[in-house]
């Protein structure tokens, strides 16, 4: 009976182990390292399952942490002096959070907080930075990442800014969209839709608004969190126009 229990035992850490070097592996951060230089890593891991509201850190706590993840979202922002709440990003499985401290003072300069249930990784911020002194590869991944978090990141602002609001919401969807489909899909909203209307910089009654116009020119439907889009590429030609055939825009 003890054997049969250390055997079993003995499957659920190899599965566990399996899974964090794949989640680990899986992030642009960790991508192109040899295994045995991910398994530096993977032996500091812990596993963390949060709920949906848990703050993972406030801006300005030391980083004693990055976090890498799995699955679910998490929310960044920053809060002015005035108290208002402002949204940085949104980011879900494969995005790494928390790492960009260890060039800033060993401080967040953001908080992050769950809004739908995730699993991720904890790993000490310690270990990261002992690592790229070592790993040249390591380091100029680390520079990358943060590059194309930026570019990403200020790319859409830019581009949204020239954006209609039923526009906008259409290219939020389309990043839902796994790559390769270009026609009928259906999906859930990965979180509510008034924090999708506050990221997309609306107000309640222009989002209302602009879903219904999306609805009459593109033929996309969404019931609660169900989301139903007749056809991708139509969407896809609604919010870029001109650029659609040469555009293909960046999915989750």
């Amino acid at each position: 009976m003890g054997g049969v229990m250390a055997k079993t035992a003995n499957k659920h850490t190899s599965e566990h182990s399996e899974q964090t070097f794949d989640c680990v592996r899986n992030t642009s951060l960790f991508s192109n390292l040899d295994d045995k230089d991910i398994l530096c890593f993977q032996d500091a891991v812990q596993p963390h399952l949060y709920k949906k509201e848990k703050i993972l850190y406030v801006q300005e706590d030391t980083a004693d942490y990055f976090y890498i993840i799995c699955s679910g979202w998490i929310k960044l922002f920053y809060t002015t002096q005035d108290g208002e709440e402002v949204i940085v990003d949104m980011l879900t499985s494969g995005h790494v959070v928390g790492e960009s401290a260890i060039f800033e003072e060993g401080c967040h300069t953001s908080s992050a907080q769950v809004i739908e249930d995730v699993h991720l990784l904890s790993v000490p911020s310690r270990i990261l930075k002992e690592q790229i002194r070592a790993n040249p590869t390591l380091a100029l991944n680390m520079l990358s990442s943060l590059s194309k978090h930026h570019r990403r990141h200020y790319g859409e602002l830019s581009f949204n800014a020239m954006l209609s609001a039923p526009q906008r919401i259409g290219c939020f969807l389309i990043r839902l969209c796994p790559a390769g489909k270009d026609k009928k899909i259906v999906f859930h909203l990965p979180y509510d839709k008034t924090l999708i209307a506050k990221t997309l910089g609306m107000k309640g009654a222009t989002f209302s608004r602009a879903l219904n116009i999306l609805r009459q020119k593109t033929g996309v439907h969404i019931n609660d969190t169900r989301v139903e889009i007749d056809s991708v590429a139509e969407l896809v030609k609604f919010v870029y126009g001109p650029l659609s055939a040469k555009y293909i825009p960046e999915r989750m």
